[in-house]
């Protein structure tokens, strides 16, 4: 504790300068050219720093490292609040609506860093200067550009019903096998209208913004929406899905865990679920990743087990509050025995994952007779309702005011779960930084709670619990 009190009060000096350093990556650059074409590429190129220079405002000045890569020197810093409003503000700004040119609609996938403020300006140039990286167009052939095209089509429907307030969340229950009065919980599934129609499923625009690496930000919109419900909706708990690709932690999850710890009410009864439909990131990210968010009060769960590219090294790391069964299983159990042992199977793996098993998929009683006797006791699925835009009801029988999620959670009826969360609120949270400064009152401290590894390079180095110290000394203003 002395040290990270001692670790706040450095990071709380004001430096000589009053200069940030940002570091813009475009991350599809390199597709944009190989699906479109390079013009297409350098009119992305220049619009994003337009729009750099248009958020930072006349005390900002760009350098340009390389076509996918920019450096925004930006003065005055202390009028942003800290560095999360500055970093988050800069991603949206820069990155957040489509690009239109010669017909097409395209996205950027950028990312945003602090620079460590004690380099040099020479320094700081010529260490990013030698990590970029020229374009170089991938190999790929026409069947890949029509479906990096048809994604790209789809995400940008999505972004801008985003935008448009066309998005919505569902809500749908699990419940006990053979008592569907009790809900574990709620999930909550995002639906999208189009062109005013009515709200369908996401699934198709999820699955496009993945495979473009640009589902974070939409990740980022269904969780904070589901914290602003949780502080009006008491006694209900509920679950969003966020993809594997979002599992690392960046400015827009720091923002979360500062609400979730602003509201550890709220936090018990969040639980995120993780898709498997996407490939989990390295291990020391995931980790890191479960333990800052179960350091704030909420729960993991592994969605679509079984369906997706997850490994099992990196599930195990996950120690998931709940695992859930994808719908795909027990369909092939039906009528088939060797899908009733793939399910069985599945099932005793997803036991010893930890925490509590779920089959997603169930439309009838026989459904949930095969989960009962594969061994599981909650079940997902119309046979308890579809997916709905009303609000539920917000009691349980057993104590006539909350969802059993929370009720277990509160007497440590999951096995380890007690015990995960207590490790986890007891265990530092790393991250990996090279700042030591602050900037313009609270911005750099913040940063080493924020960047993740070495900002240039991409390396982790283990600091003290820097997250808990920025959040503990109300560096969010």
């Amino acid at each position: 504790m002395r040290e990270c009190s001692a670790a706040t009060n450095r990071d709380r000096q004001v430096p000589a300068a009053d200069t940030v350093f940002l570091l813009v990556v475009i991350n599809n650059l390199d597709r944009l050219a190989a699906a479109w074409d390079q013009s297409l590429a350098s009119v992305v190129s220049d619009v994003l720093q337009r729009r750099a220079l248009s958020f930072c405002g006349k005390s900002a000045g760009i350098v340009r490292l390389a076509a996918d890569r920019f450096v925004i020197m930006i003065g005055r810093a202390s009028r942003f609040a800290n560095v999360v409003s500055l970093a988050d503000g800069a991603t949206t700004a820069i990155g957040s609506e489509p690009i239109r040119f010669a017909g097409a609609a395209v996205l950027a996938a950028i990312s945003v860093r602090v620079l460590p403020p004690d380099l040099g300006r020479s320094a700081v140039f010529w260490k990013v200067a030698s990590s970029s990286k020229a374009i170089e167009p991938p190999r790929e052939n026409a069947a890949w550009r029509l479906r990096y095209r048809a994604d790209m089509e789809t995400a940008v429907v999505a972004v801008d019903a985003l935008r448009d307030g066309c998005l919505s969340l569902a809500w749908q229950p699990i419940c006990r096998a053979g008592q569907p009065k009790h809900v574990l919980y709620w999930e909550r599934l995002l639906r999208i209208s189009i062109d005013g129609g009515p709200a369908q499923s996401a699934g198709t625009f999820i699955l496009a913004m993945e495979r473009l690496d640009l589902i974070r930000r939409m990740d980022h919109w269904v969780v904070n929406r589901a914290i602003s419900e949780l502080c009006t909706v008491p006694e209900i708990c509920v679950g969003c899905n966020i993809s594997a690709r979002s599992a690392a932690l960046d400015h827009g999850w720091v923002s979360v865990i500062a609400r979730l710890r602003e509201n550890p009410g709220v936090a018990s009864r969040l639980i995120l679920e993780v898709t498997e439909t996407a490939p989990l990131p390295p291990k020391a990210i995931l980790r890191e990743f479960v333990d800052a968010l179960r350091s704030a009060g909420c729960r993991i769960a592994v969605d679509d087990f079984g369906a997706g590219e997850g490994c099992r090294k990196a599930l195990t790391s996950l120690q998931p509050d709940f695992v859930k069964i994808d719908a795909a299983f027990l369909r092939r159990a039906r009528n088939d025995r060797m899908g009733r042992w793939r399910l069985l199977q599945l099932s005793r793996s997803a036991a010893r994952l930890g925490g509590i098993v779920i089959v997603e998929g169930t439309e009838t009683q026989s459904d949930a007779l095969l989960a009962q006797q594969v061994g599981a006791d909650w079940l997902q699925g119309y046979l308890f309702g579809e997916p709905s835009c009303e609000e539920p009801r917000s009691n349980c029988p057993e104590d006539g005011t909350r969802c059993e999620a929370e009720i277990v959670a509160d007497h440590n009826g999951i096995v380890g779960i007690g015990n995960r969360r207590a490790s986890a609120l007891e265990r530092p949270v790393e991250f990996g930084s090279t700042c030591s400064r602050t900037v313009g009152c609270r911005l750099i401290g913040l940063a080493q709670a924020l960047i993740l590894g070495h900002l240039v390079m991409g390396q982790m180095h283990p600091v003290p619990d820097v997250l808990n110290a920025a959040l503990a000394g109300g560096w969010f203003g």
